[in-house]
């Protein structure tokens, strides 16, 4: 247990490298030190699931460390006097001769950037007709959501700048005739049910006629970013990791952007998402009808099981939980908990507090002020004495080490190790049924 209670939290520059992997075939390089790559190591095994061909013994070489996610240079003190064109070029020739990519992302680690080698010039010059991205790193001082925003929004900026995502001029505007295509933002691989999300949200508006290109940054490929500035609608799941890219994009594309009012977690956060999304984009209403249909069978789907539960015992209403986010994540939680299940919000720990994009830390406020919770944000979720607990794994096994009884449901990274063979989600009508199930088997269990 005392290797998940390390607390290694994700900086700006965890969140740079973690937004640049999303991009499919892409070698993301830091140049830095061991203690750099090391680091990273230690965050990225903490914070992402663990896959059966991430086997670090099938990565063996030096630049790998024995972990694949993100090669790293290994700089040492002779690299600070003399450079570090030598090793920059030794890495990018290994995987020019070894490795397919369509991008080369390179991160300078905060002391490398004091060396001041032109990475971009030896970059193109081995890696010709081959997309290259250079971010510097101010440091570790901002927050991962900021960090994976910059990185984007660098990405962007540099292959425009190169010519590798033409300027969209003339853009039709969105009408009957048109096909829908929207990008979703600030769902990344740092969520715990990234896979599960996406999926979901790819099948209820494929349900109304609309077609995901991009996802920023999960799975992004050269194409689909080629094409992010011809999408109809930009669709900003998670306020703290993409608010601040959709702006970017509406500038340089003029694309417009839907902030999602906490993300679609429950029945009814769902469904207004959806009627705004159909709304804006004005599709077919039989898609809707057909959204809305199985939306109201999940819906008495749950009654059933609520309703014997409640008969039996009084449960859910009046159970209190904590919860541990971002504010957009406890807002969403919160109020499906409170409004649907008529539980009590003990305890809300909020995670990257200073990041409060699209004004969620208001809308909790008035939201707990409404319901008489507002001390909730007050209590420290570490000494809750709640009977459910929505959290990380870190947070929930310091509890349990307090010997409480209480359920916990992990709900963001780092986890307990749990492997999920079928994706799961906590967003959209799938998700909502599992959120159910989960609070109803916790409670009795």
């Amino acid at each position: 247990m005392n290797d998940y209670l390390k607390n290694i939290t994700p900086d700006s520059f965890s969140g740079i490298v973690f937004g640049l992997e999303g991009i499919s075939k892409a070698i993301v390089l830091i140049n830095g030190p061991t203690g750099c790559k090391f680091y990273h190591s230690a965050t990225s095994d903490n914070q992402n699931t663990k896959q059966l061909e991430l086997d670090p013994l099938n990565y063996p070489e030096k630049w790998y460390f024995g972990q694949l996610r993100v090669p790293c240079t290994y700089l040492d003190k002779r690299d600070y006097v003399y450079g570090s064109k030598d090793k920059i070029v030794e890495a990018l020739t290994f995987f020019k001769n070894n490795m397919e990519f369509d991008i080369i992302c390179i991160v300078n680690s905060p002391g490398a950037s004091l060396i001041g080698d032109d990475l971009k010039g030896i970059a193109e010059e081995l890696c010709e007709n081959i997309p290259c991205v250079f971010i510097q790193t101010p440091g570790y001082s901002k927050t991962v959501c900021e960090g994976f925003e910059y990185s984007l929004i660098q990405l962007f900026t540099q292959l425009l700048e190169r010519g590798w995502i033409k300027q969209e001029t003339g853009k039709e505007k969105p009408g009957k005739s048109h096909k829908k295509i929207v990008n979703l933002i600030g769902i990344s691989i740092i969520h715990k049910h990234f896979e599960g999300d996406i999926q979901e949200l790819k099948r209820l508006l494929n349900m109304c006629g609309i077609q995901v290109n991009a996802v920023l940054s999960c799975d992004l490929t050269m194409e689909s970013i080629k094409k992010v500035g011809s999408a109809d609608l930009n669709i900003v799941i998670n306020a703290e990791y993409g608010l601040n890219i959709a702006e970017y994009l509406k500038q340089e594309f003029g694309t417009p952007c839907y902030l999602c009012q906490g993300m679609p977690v429950g029945f009814k956060a769902v469904e207004s998402f959806m009627k705004d999304i159909c709304r804006f984009l004005e599709t077919d209403y039989k898609g809707m009808e057909k959204f809305l249909e199985e939306s109201e069978k999940a819906r008495a789907r749950a009654y059933i099981y609520l309703s014997r539960l409640n008969s039996l015992t009084g449960l859910p209403k009046g159970v209190p939980f904590a919860v541990e986010g971002n504010w957009s994540e406890c807002y969403s939680y919160v109020t499906f908990l409170v409004e649907y299940f008529g539980m009590v919000a003990e305890s809300i720990s909020i995670l990257n507090a200073q990041c409060d994009s699209g004004n969620m830390e208001i809308k909790l406020r008035e939201f707990l002020k409404i319901h008489s919770m507002e001390e909730s944000l007050q209590n420290n979720i570490l000494e809750t004495n709640s009977e459910l607990v929505f959290a990380n794994a870190n947070t929930i096994a310091k509890l349990k080490l307090r010997e409480l009884s209480f359920s916990g449901i992990e709900i963001s990274l780092p986890t307990m190790g749990y492997i999920d063979v079928i994706p799961k989600t906590h967003i959209g009508i799938k998700g909502a049924l599992l959120l159910i199930e989960q609070v109803i088997n916790g409670m009795m269990f």
